[in-house]
């Protein structure tokens, strides 16, 4: 798969389908695969569009070093033929999904920044 060119510098990124694990309401997004985030994080509008409801919460720190106490909401996910129920989120203030190390390791996540491209592969 090839980086996207809406970021700068180029990231690895790929639609996935978030869906709240006790309805219908589901979304599609552009999610970073993010190798610092210990959890994946969706924007703060797509948990209200979800209609998702808290689930617990977390103490996170930004990448500044700042901590904070967020909601954990459960999602499920789907990408590339491959579903993930229940898998627990964050919310922020952005326009992009992460998708964290809690999902990324379930892979063989290669990241080739020469060619632009990356796979995830199930080993």
């Amino acid at each position: 798969m090839k980086y996207s060119f809406d970021y700068n510098p180029p990231a690895a990124s790929l639609k996935v389908r978030f869906t709240n694990p006790i309805s219908d309401h589901s979304t599609e997004l552009q999610a970073k695969l993010d190798t610092g985030a210990d959890i994946t994080v969706l924007p703060q509008n797509a948990i209200t569009e979800l209609r998702v409801i808290p689930a617990g919460r977390v103490s996170v720190s930004s990448f500044d070093g700042r901590e904070q106490w967020k909601y954990t909401y459960f999602v499920n996910l789907s990408f590339l033929n491959f579903n993930f129920p229940m898998v627990e989120a964050i919310g922020a203030k952005r326009r992009d999904a992460l998708l964290g190390r809690d999902v990324l390791n379930l892979f063989k996540t290669v990241l080739d920044g020469k060619t632009l491209s990356f796979d995830l592969l199930d080993p």
